[in-house]
């Protein structure tokens, strides 16, 4: 059985601003707790090099989507499924190692907590911002592929808002893209509790940011190997 590569991946748009302070300080945790897997930070140069290199048919499309969030939303699955790894967004905290978690795996992609499952009207919701997979996985090729289509392109232009990011590029593709499957294709996709790597919802998130840290949070994170603080920082 493949291993998936011990890679970890992030991404920030240094043409937008610098990568804050925080984040800088969170993604420490990453380079601690995986000491001994390669660390890539991927800028804006890294990333056009990238998909112009690797994957030059969907160039026209990454530059025609009309938030900047789609392109970095789309560019982390084309990462992913060339070189595999685990991505993981800066508003994360590492608590410790997931290797012994993900030995026997192939593909893991995070829920979302229950909670946020009523405010969607959804039964579930898997994540992009935290996966990690061997490369050339199908789940993540049928991703790239209802993302890199015309007819995804099309919808990009009917919302007023960046809502339509859920549609075209973040949770809904993925949801889609899952229930796409065969069952015996899903058999090889690990949707991953949130009580191992999204033990806070929105609410408690917001706490823990102001520092009003209780025994309700600390409960939440007992079998937690990282803690999702939900910045939105793509939406500003």
């Amino acid at each position: 059985m493949k291993q998936i590569p011990k890679i970890i991946h992030q991404l920030w748009s240094d043409k937008e601003r610098p990568l804050p302070e925080h984040f800088l300080k969170m993604a420490d945790t990453w380079k601690y707790d995986y000491s001994d897997w390669q660390y890539i930070y991927w800028n804006d140069h890294r990333m056009s090099s990238f998909i112009l290199e690797h994957f030059p048919e969907y160039l026209d499309i990454y530059n025609r989507f009309p938030y900047n969030i789609q392109r970095w939303d789309a560019i982390r699955y084309l990462i992913l499924y060339e070189m595999g790894g685990m991505y993981v967004d800066f508003d994360f905290e590492s608590l410790k190692p997931m290797d012994g978690f993900l030995s026997d795996k192939q593909c893991c992609f995070p829920q979302e907590p229950i909670s946020h499952c009523g405010i969607f009207r959804r039964g579930f919701i898997i994540n992009n911002s935290l996966m990690a997979c061997v490369p050339k996985h199908i789940y993540v090729k049928k991703i790239i592929d209802k993302v890199f289509s015309e007819e995804n392109l099309k919808l990009s232009f009917t919302a007023r808002n960046k809502d339509v990011v859920f549609d075209t590029t973040g949770q809904w593709v993925l949801v889609n893209a899952y229930e796409s499957l065969s069952e015996e294709e899903r058999k090889d996709v690990y949707l991953i509790s949130p009580l191992y790597i999204n033990p806070f919802d929105l609410p408690l998130a917001n706490i823990a940011k102001k520092g009003c840290w209780d025994k309700r949070l600390e409960d939440s994170i007992k079998d937690a190997y990282a803690i999702h603080y939900y910045f939105g920082s793509w939406n500003d």
